[in-house]
């Protein structure tokens, strides 16, 4: 299994930032599934290693990683003498977590520390740990004006849905009620990111590029919420049978910090 560096800010680095900046200022480590933000190919190779058994598979891998730094190949030590550490079963964790403290915070320190110079000048320290990194982002650029006519527009529907299905009508007819608030936070749980790309929702951007908003359908239980993968501007709502428990369900998830947050 190959497991390089790459680059860091290629995904919602606005985004990527604010979470970082959230972690940072409440004095919490970042944990492995943040990495999923920037490269959720490469959270899912750490989820891997996490639930599988690695000694006897030969993955070679070791207490170290390679870095593209302007082209050239670097390899960089986790810890002292990592290079020549293997990971194993019994070490893997503490292999998944210094990667991700690589990831998200040593490779972007000097972006980091730009700009949580520019944080502080206007918020004092202590405040900036009462937001999360979603309310951080909202804070910094403001409540977007968002289109619902070209959001739905430039909806797609996936698993059974499509504009018709009764559940998608009345999740319409909801978003549509939507204050300011409500909608830059629906959007903002569903892609990752409170703000409409320039030229409209057709140029909403996931992990892999340009990536419409799909709302996709998943099998209805009692108390189920909506989730997401925001990489993938997907959104995974099951189908409700009545358009008050939608609602319910709805507004529930939107007031949870990660309601409709689905790492997968």
């Amino acid at each position: 299994m190959d497991i390089p560096a790459g680059s860091y800010l290629d995904f919602e680095p606005l985004g990527v930032l604010c979470l970082v900046t959230s972690a940072r200022s409440k004095g919490v480590p970042v944990d492995y599934r943040d990495v999923e933000s920037i490269d959720p190919e490469y959270a899912n190779n750490l989820q891997w290693l996490l639930d599988h058994e690695i000694d006897n598979l030969g993955l070679e891998l070791t207490f170290s990683i390679e870095s593209d730094a302007f082209g050239a190949a670097t390899m960089v030590e986790l810890i002292e003498g990592g290079s020549q550490i293997p990971v194993t079963d019994q070490n893997k964790k503490q292999y998944v977590q210094l990667v991700t403290e690589m990831r998200m915070t040593q490779a972007i320190g000097a972006q980091i520390n730009s700009f949580l110079d520019g944080i502080y000048e206007m918020i004092p320290h202590p405040l900036v740990s009462l937001f999360d990194e979603y309310e951080l982002e909202l804070l910094i650029s403001g409540l977007p004006d968002i289109n619902v006519d070209d959001w739905k527009a430039n909806t797609e529907y996936s698993s059974g849905y499509d504009k018709d299905t009764a559940v998608i009508q009345w999740f319409w007819e909801l978003v549509y009620c939507f204050d300011r608030k409500e909608l830059a936070t629906l959007l903002q749980f569903a892609t990752g990111s409170s703000r409409v790309p320039l030229g409209g929702f057709c140029n909403l951007v996931g992990a892999t590029g340009l990536c419409k908003f799909t709302i996709s359908r998943i099998e209805y239980t009692p108390n189920k919420l909506p989730a997401a993968s925001t990489c993938f501007n997907l959104l995974k709502l099951p189908e409700y049978p009545t358009k008050e428990i939608l609602r319910e369900r709805l507004q529930l998830a939107l007031t949870c910090e990660t309601g409709l947050l689905d790492i997968t």
